[in-house]
Order: C-alpha cells, then sequence, then structure tokens
C-alpha cells in the first residue's frame, strides 16, 4: 500500500490488509515469484522466505502457521535419538526430513562475506547458465538468446515463475512460501475493534495469522501487529515440466509454406512438418515430397548476416552457434532455397516464422543451383558458385598456402571485435546503399587492414612510415609478381570506397572509385559482386605467385 504521512495511525496499515488481500493471494500467480525478502524499516520487519516440501509433510505444514524452515537453515546436519537405551544418529543432506532449500544464506560469522545460494538442483535441472557480475541465472532460447530465470539482488530473490513451476511437476515437491511482517502503530488498542484484534486463516493451500497487541517496549508506538504464515502450492502434473520425455515437439503450431500456384493465380502451400510429407519409402502418398524446394526473398538472411557472432551463413548451410543448423542453397542466383522438410525438421517455431515472411512462389524458370543439385541429388562435391562464398574460400586458401610456403601469413586474424566479419563479408541481399557500405568497410579490414604489414616490410628499410599498401607493393615486385600494379590499384580504389562511402555525402574520391572499377549506375548487389570477384582475381593471381616464387 502506498504510506501517507499518517500511516502510523492508519488502521489498515496495522492490520497489514495490503498484504493480506494483495501479497497472499498473488503467491504463484505472477511471472515473477518472490521466494526470499528482507524489506526491513526500522523498528518495521518484513521478511519472505520458501521451502520444497515433500508430499507426506505437507499436512503437518499446514496445521501450523509457523515458517517450516528459517533463513539460514537447509544445510546438511545430523541428528540424535534414543532408541531402546541406545544412542542413533542420522545424517540429514538438508538439515531436516521432508523439507527441503530453495533458498539458502550462507553466512561465515563475519570472516567472509555472506551471500545467497539458489537450489543446485533447480539450477541443474534447467542447466542454468551463472552471470555472476550481474547476480542472475539465464536459460536460452532455441536461438540463443538470454531468458533470464532467477534473480539475486542483496535482499532479495526473484524466479520466473514458469521455471519453477516446471521444476515443482518434474520432482513433485509443494513450494512453501513463508512471510513474516511486524508493523508499529501510534494508534492506541482501545481504537482497534476487538474483533479485529486476532485474526486466524486457513484453507486447503494456506495457515496465516495477524495478532495486534499493545507495545510496551517503544516509546514511540502504543501498539504493534504480526502477520506470520504460509501459502503451499501444490505442483502440477509431471507432465508440464516440459522435459523429455513429456516434451512434445509436435505441440508447436504447424508453420506452412508456399511451394507453387495454380493456374488461376492462387497459391499452394503445405504444412513443413516432416511427418506429414511423402518421402521416398513410401510414407504420406500424394503429400508433397520432403525435398520440396521452397524459394524466399534473399532478404530472409539479412537477420542471420547481421548477427554474425550468433549466426553463421556457410556455404550450402545456416547455422546458429551449436544450437540449430539446416542446409540450404544460398548459390542460387535470384533467391535462397531450402527444402520443405528441413523447414519443419531442422529450424526452430520462431524462425520458420521468420522465413515465412519471406517466403514466395517458385520463379518462372525454377531450379535450384547447380552446386546445390549435385550435393543434394547427386552426392558429388561441388564448389560454390556464388561470388561471396568463392571469396570465402580463396582467401583462407590463400592465407593457408601463404603460410606454409613463405612461414608467415598474408593477412592477420582481425583485431578484436571484428572476430566475426569474415563470415559476414556477403552480396548485399537488398538496395541498401547501408549494407553496401558496411560490406565494403568490412572487405577493406580484410585484405587492406589485415595485411602483414611487419613481415611485408622486412628488408625494405625505404617501407618504414609508409602504408600498408605500398608495403605490399614493394614485396611483389622485389618478388616479380605479375600484375602487381592492377593489384595495387584496386586495395587503393577499395580504400577510398572504404573511407568515403561512409560518408553521408559521397564526394570526388568515391565517384572516381567507383567509375574506375566500372560500378557507376549498378545496384547495391551488383557493386558488391563486381567488387568481389576483382577480389577473388588478385586472389588467384597471389596463389599463382606463390607457386612461381623462389625461395
Amino acid at each position: 500500500m502506498s504510506m501517507s504521512k499518517d500511516y502510523r495511525v492508519d488502521i489498515d496499515y496495522l492490520l497489514q490488509r495490503d498484504l493480506i488481500t494483495g501479497l497472499i493471494p498473488r503467491v504463484g500467480k505472477d511471472v515473477w515469484q518472490v521466494v526470499y525478502a528482507i524489506d526491513d524499516k526500522s523498528p518495521d520487519r518484513f521478511a519472505i522466505f520458501s521451502a520444497l516440501l515433500e508430499p507426506h509433510v505437507v499436512q503437518d505444514a499446514l496445521n501450523e502457521d509457523s515458517w517450516d524452515l528459517h533463513i539460514g537453515d537447509g544445510l546438511p546436519g545430523f541428528s540424535q535419538t534414543w532408541q531402546s537405551g541406545k544412542e542413533t544418529t542420522i545424517y540429514h543432506r538438508f538439515g531436516t526430513e521432508g523439507i527441503r532449500p530453495l533458498v539458502i544464506c550462507r553466512d561465515f560469522h563475519d570472516v567472509w562475506p555472506s551471500y545467497i545460494e539458489l537450489c543446485e538442483e533447480f539450477r541443474h535441472f534447467h542447466n542454468l547458465a551463472e552471470d555472476r557480475k550481474n547476480q542472475r541465472f539465464l536459460d536460452f532460447d532455441e536461438s540463443g538468446y538470454e531468458i533470464e530465470v532467477a534473480k539475486i539482488f542483496e535482499r532479495r530473490v526473484e524466479i520466473n515463475w514458469r521455471y519453477l513451476r516446471r521444476f515443482l511437476a518434474a520432482t513433485q515437491l509443494y513450494l512453501a512460501v513463508y512471510f513474516d511482517s511486524v508493523r508499529y502503530s501510534r494508534m492506541n488498542l482501545e481504537d482497534v475493534p476487538k474483533k479485529q484484534r486476532l485474526l486466524k486463516h486457513r484453507d486447503a493451500t494456506s495457515h496465516y495469522s495477524l495478532h495486534v497487541r499493545t507495545c510496551d517496549f517503544h516509546e514511540e508506538f502504543r501498539t504493534f501487529s504480526r502477520l506470520l504464515g504460509k501459502v503451499i502450492i501444490a505442483p502440477p502434473p509431471i507432465e508440464a515440466c516440459d522435459e523429455w520425455p513429456f516434451y512434445e515437439k509436435c505441440m508447436e503450431p504447424e508453420v506452412s509454406f508456399v511451394i507453387g500456384a495454380n493456374p488461376d493465380g492462387t497459391l499452394i502451400e503445405h504444412t513443413s512438418s516432416p511427418d506429414k510429407l511423402a518421402n521416398y519409402f513410401g510414407a504420406n502418398p500424394g503429400a508433397p515430397n520432403y525435398l520440396t524446394p521452397v524459394y524466399f526473398r534473399r532478404e530472409v538472411l539479412q537477420k542471420y548476416f547481421a548477427e554474425p557472432e550468433r549466426y553463421s551463413v556457410e556455404d550450402g548451410y545456416l547455422r546458429c552457434l551449436g544450437l540449430w543448423g539446416m542446409q540450404i542453397d544460398n548459390n542460387h542466383p535470384t533467391h535462397v532455397v531450402a527444402f520443405l522438410g528441413d523447414l519443419g525438421r531442422d529450424l526452430p517455431y520462431a524462425e520458420r516464422l521468420h522465413w515465412r515472411q519471406y517466403n514466395v512462389p517458385p520463379p518462372r524458370d525454377a531450379r535450384m543451383s547447380e552446386t546445390c543439385s549435385q550435393r543434394s541429388f547427386l552426392a558429388q562435391f561441388s564448389d560454390p558458385s556464388s561470388v561471396d562464398l568463392i571469396f570465402r574460400n580463396e582467401y583462407q586458401e590463400l592465407n593457408h598456402a601463404w603460410r606454409e610456403r613463405l612461414g608467415w601469413p598474408l593477412f592477420l586474424a582481425p583485431d578484436p571485435g571484428d572476430e566475426h566479419i569474415f563470415k559476414a563479408i556477403h552480396v548485399p541481399v537488398s538496395q541498401s546503399q547501408r549494407e553496401l557500405d558496411e560490406q565494403i568497410l568490412w572487405l577493406a579490414k580484410l585484405l587492406v587492414d589485415s595485411l602483414n604489414e611487419a613481415e611485408l616490410a622486412k628488408g625494405f628499410p625505404e617501407n618504414d612510415g609508409r602504408r600498408g599498401i605500398d608495403k605490399f607493393e614493394s614485396f611483389l615486385k622485389s618478388k616479380r609478381c605479375d600484375n602487381v600494379e592492377e593489384m595495387v590499384q584496386f586495395l587503393r580504389d577499395l580504400q577510398k570506397l572504404r573511407s568515403t562511402g561512409t560518408a553521408h555525402r559521397k564526394g570526388q574520391n568515391y565517384q572516381k572509385a567507383i567509375n574506375r572499377l566500372d560500378l557507376a549506375g549498378k545496384s547495391a548487389p551488383d557493386v558488391m559482386r563486381i567488387v568481389l570477384e576483382r577480389a577473388v582475381d588478385m586472389i588467384r593471381t597471389l596463389r599463382r605467385f606463390l607457386d612461381e616464387i623462389e625461395m
């Protein structure tokens, strides 16, 4: 409740009606459940704690309004009993039988800072990652995005109720949430109706009491109240744990894709669920084949190019960390193509929805790329045919061969923060100038900024203080490499495109580089294709140079 200046003489505050009508009924009904809290505002005191109860102790717990487990309890220990004149010692994993801690408050009596732990079984059941810096525990969705499951504050612990509920379902344990609140008031006891000075409540899931008494130990206050009790939540059925063997992927909504068009122009769609598709073993006769090609606008890949630290668009394959991957035809000249069954089998539901937005009917001359056809249907090796994929292969092979031949790499690894630019190099999937500028920037980093200047300059003292391209030129000329001027001019033009291309107004230097590379009037994808083709020509020239160089 909101506190006014006179809350110390407010009978609702003293009778703790905000907690009785607000906090207690909300246990287990909010997205985040508070399982530990200390919120003392001297002299008032407020605490929440919790425990996990085995079924056989629940009824006894409901018989009392007192806590079954106290803050600081829940650690292993022993008990001793005497039976028939003989002492028996029993080890208890949680210090008591039938009651387990969900939150453990560790205290070292000022020898070491105290801290709060969360039940290990809960953390391990959900395989939660610990973000120690921010005092939280994380799960991850099917594409690796963070899901905050639990948050530990200095005097408060909150758990995502969905995860706590799933844990209760799996373990079939009950959750007990305890509360203890003491409030002081300047009201006289006589001002509180007798019937409201004592409240006892018990039902099938809760037991609590409220006492209002005279305060004779605080000069400032005349009365105080104490609200003490618990709410116990039963676990849902074990199937609700949403884990194997109870998790059913088929429970996800099906996603259909356009696979063709009728003569009247109406679109033909079919679900991508593999169990409803035909295959070569006679399943689902009359349904589309698992390997039915589905066509998408190239923009479908923009999301993945934009996060190269998470996604990898490889030659014929789309990958998300170690979580999922799908075969794709990204060697197709105008579209991205995927098999209908792969869309349903390999993509998470949210990703299928993403792809559905870019789904188009098969083009007039619908066919997969020769590269993909040979790999998929003939099981033959086939080099990529898209120039961006060719560039990636050729770049890596050149650097490996250069190291093998000369003992040092021509191109150094990217600087920290740029580790992912190599796999993000691509022909723009849109006409966006911004996307083109970004691709030119990254290509320049790979071909110009990454030149191994230290090795290129060895033996050439006149190169001290010169730029990397100049050192590259001197090295190649000293080794009698062919086409040096052409390669060096390309790198300088690329550098100009990079340095002037990011400006809001491009200027003369940018236009000169555009004209020299014959890029005027070209679309963003065509510009990048031509630049990448020039880059591939340069790399192949250097490969031939390596084969002929005299050591």
